[in-house]
């Protein structure tokens, strides 16, 4: 398969750290128009991951592209790929207007490209002001101008919510799905795994360096499902269920006349209870949030390893 304008390929991305593992044989894709959120705790791997697909980090296996070909290989790279890795690296007496208009001379932009990046961030009524007196989430809003000043296709954000506001975060996520909406690719990283439920449409989730999910996150929440059972012989009906589930089924006690069961339909369960004659007085599929799937995920992984 050849690669599109804007799609980032990992394959086989490994970097180690004197005795630490950063990134371990990782290998996903991300594709144009969505917003992929790419998850993990911290110390997952996830900054070390985005520095090697912008060059700015040599990985010791492994290869990242974008659209093709390797970010240093890009004839125009500003114009194609935005970053923001995090919200520093800014003169503190320099103001905003003035640190943008910098980059555009750097980045051969025009000078009216800062004030219209500051307007799509909601920092005009801030532009003259010393960024050393802006918040932490003033700083992020500015990084991502920064990002967009070459109106690229691909926008590579590592924490973008860190610092904002309740209205600040509702407002990024409208605003990186408008830019998935005009086709471009946005990955998202972040340890917060319940902010980007509402914003992801698909996800990269890592673990110590690895893969451990990667798809639609419609297709993560289908298939990792909890069924919360309520029974009066809970004992009885978690030494059946123990015995007949597989790897990757997990059971857990919620309360004394409850089970909560991920890995199992309410199908199965009721049929084995039925077998067994075990009463049942609840048999209910659960909408589980995407942090919780993430620890079910994880916990898997930890115990396979």
């Amino acid at each position: 398969m050849t690669s599109g304008p804007g799609r980032i390929e990992v394959r086989g991305l490994t970097k180690q750290f004197q005795s630490l593992k950063a990134v371990d044989d990782l290998s996903f894709t991300v594709e144009a128009g969505s917003v992929t959120g790419f998850l993990g705790p911290n110390g997952a791997g996830k900054t070390t991951t985005l520095r090697m697909i912008l060059g700015l980090i040599t990985p010791d296996a492994g290869t990242a592209t974008i659209g093709g070909h390797p970010y240093t290989a890009l004839p125009a790279p500003a114009r194609e790929v935005g970053a923001a890795l995090e919200a520093t690296g800014f003169h503190p007496a320099r103001s905003g207007r003035d640190h943008l208009r910098v980059l555009c001379t750097v980045g051969g932009f025009p000078p009216s490209r800062a004030d219209a990046m500051l307007d799509m961030v909601g920092l005009t009524a801030a532009a003259r002001r010393p960024v050393g007196g802006y918040s932490l989430g003033m700083r992020q809003r500015l990084a991502l101008a920064a990002a967009l000043l070459g109106d690229p296709k691909v926008l590579l954000l590592d924490e973008p919510a860190n610092g904002l506001d309740p209205q600040g975060i509702a407002w990024i996520r409208q605003f990186l799905r408008s830019l998935a909406d005009e086709g471009r690719t946005v990955l998202v990283s972040s340890h917060v795994l319940s902010e980007m439920q509402q914003l992801v449409d698909h996800v990269v989730i890592i673990n110590k360096g690895r893969a451990v999910h990667q798809g639609r996150l419609a297709d993560l929440s289908a298939t990792t499902v909890a069924v919360t059972v309520r029974s009066p012989h809970t004992t009885a009906l978690a030494a059946a269920l123990d015995r007949a589930t597989t790897n990757g089924t997990r059971i857990e006690r919620t309360g004394p006349d409850a089970l909560s069961v991920t890995g199992m339909t309410p199908a199965d369960i009721g049929r084995l209870a039925h077998t067994e004659r075990i009463e049942l007085h609840e048999l209910s599929p659960t909408r589980r949030e995407l942090e919780q799937l993430f620890f079910t995920l994880t916990h898997h992984t930890e115990e396979r390893n």
